[in-house]
């Protein structure tokens, strides 16, 4: 899609510091901004979680026996995110954010993203970025490091649009998520069958232009700067540098060992080129990147004009439990849909219009179980949202995900033309819960994609909903199930623009 569609007769600024944290983004760049301003979009955080040493632990073994542990580094990232200190950064900067936006019509745009790898391949095992390789210390990027490294992405992603929807509450008490001044965008599943690893690529197929991310593997030259970098590269050996800095001092020590290494001058030191934007998009990348920003902003048609029949599966929360009429988001769903398509419910459970098949207390293989009662009325949506009993009752909780990746499977076994839509799960306020969600969700997201790669119409549904929407820790209330509804139909939307959605057979 073409830029102009939200650009043309705007001005846009280009602001960027390759280091920068989220407090010095909210410090330093944000007042830069001229006021009243129309859109805003917002990349921060991953300094914050350490992404250079993660990087350095994990994958390139920059220092040698300096270099830090992978699974420590990957642990404290989660420490930061899940931090009341992260938050508050986050809280600091969507609120200087919001001061420059134009009043009623501008908003803000956080851009999550994209996971590097597809985790599945054999193409990468015997794959080694390492600098230094010497003492049994080089990595190879195998199966099992390839998925945390993803799986750190899509929980980096899962809490910055937790804290952004925590922050659009506070706005917008009517829960209009239309309204919400700061819009979260999600561009990671443009990247399926474009990431590192991908299947048939020689190595990580790095240099391929159907690769979207650099590795610096094999560059004789520097590598072409992307239009969208306005920034200057940095230099090294500063003093006072940070460790980014001193990641780029290192390499260049490693240089007269590297054979793929290239130095080039770049301002008043000697900067690695190749190296500035390892594990960022390519042009092709930042292109799609665009596209969703685009998209989003643009804002396509209603949906209208299909023939939908969903079928709503899983347990309570997909039944309605502890809202009102007890339909939960069935009804919200129904009366907006139907102004403008043919909306049929199918199901084994509640009345019609509104049937579903939702079973309190259920967990994922019971779902599995009972799902063959419904499919053959050959839905072309279905709406999934389970594993919170999975969760709540340590159900063989490592391999959740895998059952509701099973689950999906099954579900288009027999209804093949379906768009399946996966909500990631609410999260819950129990004790020792949170962080089981946070951990599913990042696990699930990159289980769709694998299903996405593999040519089926599945999708997830991010849900505008935090704690404080919930009525007994588990379950939202009246406000929250209708904030879900409109989560769904911005994800049949989506679908639709796709071209996913048929008629039903």
């Amino acid at each position: 899609m073409a830029t102009d569609v939200c650009l043309q007769g705007k001005k846009p600024q280009y602001l960027s510091n390759p280091d920068a944290t989220i407090s010095q983004i909210a410090s330093q760049q944000v007042p830069k901004l001229n006021g009243n301003t129309n859109f805003v979009t917002i990349s921060a955080g991953t300094n914050d979680i350490g992404l250079v040493q993660i990087l350095d632990a994990c994958v390139y073994n920059f220092i040698g026996s300096a270099s830090l542990d992978c699974s420590r580094t990957l642990d404290a990232a989660a420490n930061t995110m899940s931090s009341s200190a992260f938050a508050a950064s986050w809280n600091n900067l969507l609120t200087q954010a919001q001061s420059v936006l134009a009043k009623n019509s501008g908003k803000a745009y956080v851009v999550g993203n994209a996971a590097f790898f597809d985790e599945t391949t054999p193409s990468c095992t015997q794959t080694s970025l390492s600098v230094y390789a010497g003492g049994g210390q080089q990595k190879y990027l195998t199966n099992a490091s390839r998925k945390n490294l993803n799986e750190l992405i899509h929980r980096f992603n899962w809490w910055q649009h937790y804290l952004v929807t925590k922050y659009n509450r506070a706005q917008v008490p009517s829960g209009n998520i239309l309204q919400y001044p700061i819009q979260f965008i999600d561009p990671d599943d443009r990247f399926n069958t474009r990431r590192l690893c991908k299947k048939g690529a020689d190595g990580t197929g790095s240099g391929d232009p159907n690769t979207w991310f650099s590795t610096g593997e094999n560059l004789k030259t520097p590598m072409t700067r992307s239009p969208y970098e306005k920034m200057k590269p940095p230099t090294i050996c500063a003093p006072n540098g940070g460790w980014n800095e001193y990641i780029h001092c290192q390499m260049a020590k490693a240089i007269q060992r590297t054979s793929f290494l290239t130095l080039t001058k770049s301002g008043s030191g000697t900067s690695l080129n190749n190296w500035e934007r390892v594990f960022h998009p390519t042009t092709n990348g930042e292109d799609a990147i665009r596209d969703e920003i685009v998209s989003q902003i643009a804002q396509g048609p209603t949906l209208s004009g299909h023939n939908l029949r969903i079928l709503p599966l899983g347990a309570s929360i997909i039944a309605g439990s502890h809202s009102t009429d007890g339909n939960g988001f069935r009804k919200t769903i129904y009366d907006t849909l139907r102004k403008t398509n043919t909306v049929t419910y199918v199901g084994s459970q509640g009345t019609a219009p509104l049937l579903h098949e939702g079973h309190p207390g259920w967990i994922i293989n019971d779902v599995s179980s009972v799902a063959s009662v419904s499919l053959p009325s050959r839905p072309n949506v279905v709406l999934v949202h389970v594993g919170t009993n999975d969760l709540l009752t340590n159900t063989d909780i490592d391999q959740a995900p895998e059952r509701l990746g099973a689950l999906i499977d099954h579900v288009l076994s027999v209804a093949k033309d379906a768009v399946v839509l996966v909500s990631q799960l609410i999260p819950s306020s129990r004790p020792g819960a949170f962080d089981k969600f946070v951990t599913f969700n990042a696990r699930v997201a990159s289980i769709l994609n694998q299903k996405q790669v593999q040519g089926k119409k599945v999708m997830k549904v991010w849900m505008p909903i935090t704690i404080e929407d919930l009525v007994d820790g588990v379950h939202p209330g009246d406000a929250g199930y209708n904030k879900m509804a409109q989560a769904w139909i911005k994800g049949l939307q989506r679908a639709a623009d796709k071209g996913w959605i048929g008629k039903p057979v």
